[in-house]
């Protein structure tokens, strides 16, 4: 493979190559900054943060970081003018053979748009599942239009998955490369500390994350331990009202946002991770967890999509049915034990880093074919 310049367009996903306080991130940048540093090996790896007041530009472990704008959940018009502006000029300074966006699709537009004027190659990696999915009402079918045109002129595409690649030829007629998320595989077991309490980690958000259901399950099965890790939301009050109702329960510990190593301590500690999300694209947690041979019970989103069908531990969309579940954990520790066990040996063998970047390094080639 020759080597190439490839910038990912990820604002937020400086705090994972420089630690920053008041950064709020999530899986997306998480993935990105694994890939870029596995990347950087063999290709000459490039990003565009966030302004947080570091130097235009920088570099961090063997990844150059050019500083844009601080996102901000609301800004006026003449500061997204100014935001655009900055894009443009770190993309520019980046001076990338293929430039890649993941998720965010008002983002992905503007970076669509400045990637054609400066005549390079553009990537589109598909975030969550409803990312392939059409949107509903007028205003919908119009957004709809505009990005399945993007879509359709991109020099490639990557879903998660082969459900995101299924849905999304179906809703758009684009094809898609799947190469699933990845996460570093650990030397050695990890069954050294007891395994005490179910594990929630995730943004407290109401819409997607959902942690007030993990509570609720928590009320459920007062014989258990829960713990829920994880960062405020852009909801301040919902996230409060969370970690708030977490303290009042005698069965719950809530430790809030915590560095990743002290994230994967608890995955060791698990009895399994507890996951209450409306959707997900590939969820890091479930690799977290798969790698630390920690099962999954899911409210929604099935583990087994991701294992071939060969998981269990997903309650179809019933809360009554992830009690039951969660109390058979409780009940049966054994046998639950040995399915992480079998988990982890599927983590292993399809989703450790190396193999799924030597895979999304070929997807980057194939767009400047």
């Amino acid at each position: 493979m020759s080597r190439f310049r490839v910038c990912f367009v990820s604002l937020e996903a400086y705090t994972f190559f420089v630690p920053t306080e008041g950064v709020s991130t999530g899986g997306a940048e998480r993935q990105l900054s694994l890939l870029g540093r596995e990347l950087a090996a063999d290709l000459d790896v490039h990003f565009v943060v966030g302004d947080y007041g570091q130097a235009e530009t920088s570099r961090a472990d063997g990844v150059t970081l050019h500083r844009a704008y601080r996102p901000a959940a609301s800004a006026t018009p003449v500061r997204r003018l100014g935001h655009l502006r900055s894009l443009f000029h770190a993309m520019r300074r980046a001076d990338a053979d293929v430039y890649v966006v993941r998720g965010d699709e008002l983002l992905a537009t503007a970076c669509y748009t400045f990637a054609r004027l400066l005549g390079r190659r553009w990537v589109y990696n598909l975030a969550v599942d409803s990312q392939a999915e059409r949107s509903p009402g007028p205003v919908g079918r119009l957004t709809d239009r505009v990005f399945g045109a993007m879509l359709r002129d991109a020099d490639h595409v990557i879903a998660q998955s082969s459900h995101q690649q299924r849905r999304l030829r179906a809703s758009f007629a684009v094809d898609a490369t799947v190469v699933p998320n990845g996460y570093p595989v650990l030397d050695g077991g990890t069954e050294s500390s007891p395994r005490e309490a179910f594990l929630f980690v995730g943004r407290l958000d109401p819409g997607q994350k959902r942690p007030h259901l993990f509570l609720d399950l928590a009320e459920r099965v007062p014989a258990a331990s829960f713990v829920l890790v994880g960062p405020d939301s852009a909801d301040e009050r919902y996230s409060r009202a969370v970690a708030s109702r977490a303290r009042r329960l005698d069965n719950v510990e809530f430790l809030g946002r915590l560095p990743p190593e002290e994230v994967y301590d608890q995955y060791d500690r698990a009895l399994a991770l507890v996951n209450t999300s409306t959707q997900e694209g590939f969820p890091n947690t479930f690799l977290e967890a798969w790698r630390a041979a920690t099962p999954v019970v899911s409210l929604t989103v099935d583990p087994g999509r991701f294992l071939d069908g060969a998981a269990v531990g997903c309650a179809d969309g019933s809360f009554e049915e992830l009690v039951a579940l969660t109390e058979h954990v409780v009940a049966d520790p054994e046998r639950w034990t040995a399915i992480g066990r079998d988990h982890r040996a599927a983590f292993e063998a399809r989703y450790g880093i190396a193999e799924c970047a030597t895979r999304y390094a070929n997807a980057l080639t194939h767009a400047l074919d």
